[in-house]
């Protein structure tokens, strides 16, 4: 599926293309017709029976500055398709051209003279040096403060970020993963064979279909790894959301290695005292 153009303000008209909506060779058609949509919002829909064409449709006139999806959906063969379009701002008309306004030349001003304060005769007060502390006793040693202790508290496992406006809860099969882990969602109240596209932090996670019932599961797969809280929104005509943790295992770096080999000393040591 492809639009033309593919950019354009807000109440452009567009062309939407597609081809290849059908099943077993050509030989199964899309009954419903072909519904397509910008973002949420339904801007054309193909006679039942296309396995491809094109067709007129106009870009909302609310659509905000930046890029958004445009979809097909054929809910009888369960087929789907989306391409890019990027609204750009009005077009601008140029301003009349005014001959340049030369400001008013004001001359400087000049302050008037202060004359130096007179010279005081009077000596300024003498401020007594800083008294020393005693002398230490030369045959006592001087014992060196303690170095101070490192601290040892660990930044929090996760960073709660502010929950997005939703209409209902996305259901995972875990609340945590890993590096590279995938996870199942599943929701449900969707508008039957709605596309569903699943976001988090600005970032496509996940995407399938919703069936007759306006249920859907699919899975998510993180693109970037980043440990904290991590909430993932989908959008099928109302608004899920849920959140899931990512967890990063790092090295403890050096002190950690000495420790271990230090209490494998100690136990070896035991063990050797227990059997004598």
């Amino acid at each position: 599926m492809t639009v033309n153009p593919a950019g354009g303000p807000a109440g452009s008209a567009l062309t939407i293309s597609w081809s290849g909506f059908s099943r077993d060779g050509g030989r199964a058609l899309c009954k419903t017709g072909i519904v397509f949509r910008f973002d949420d919002a339904t801007v054309a829909s193909a006679e039942p029976g296309r396995a491809s064409g094109s067709i007129g449709a106009q870009v909302p006139a609310g659509a905000t500055v930046g890029g958004h999806r445009v979809t097909g959906t054929c809910p009888s063969l369960e087929l789907f398709d989306e391409t890019d379009f990027q609204v750009t701002p009005p077009p601008t008309s140029n301003p009349p051209s005014n001959p340049p306004v030369t400001p008013p030349v004001t001359p400087p001003v000049t302050p008037p003279v202060t004359p130096p304060p007179p010279t005081s005769s009077r000596r300024p007060p003498v401020t007594p040096p800083p008294s020393q502390p005693p002398a230490s006793n030369p045959g006592t040693p001087v014992t060196p403060p303690p170095p101070p202790i490192p601290s040892t508290e660990l930044p929090p496992l996760s960073t709660a970020e502010q929950r997005p406006r939703a209409d209902g809860d996305l259901v995972f099969d875990r609340v945590t993963v890993g590096p590279g882990d995938s996870l199942s969602a599943t929701g449900k109240g969707c508008t039957p064979g709605a596309p569903v596209t699943l976001m988090s932090k600005g970032e496509r996670v996940g995407a399938t279909i919703a069936d007759a019932q306006g249920n859907f599961t699919a899975t998510v797969q993180f693109n970037r790894i980043e440990a904290g809280r991590h909430w993932v929104t989908a959008n099928c005509g109302v608004v899920l959301t849920a959140a899931v943790d990512q967890l990063v295992t790092s090295s403890s770096g050096g002190q950690s290695s000495s420790l271990i080999i230090l209490v494998f000393f100690v136990l070896a040591g035991a063990a050797v005292l227990r059997f004598r």
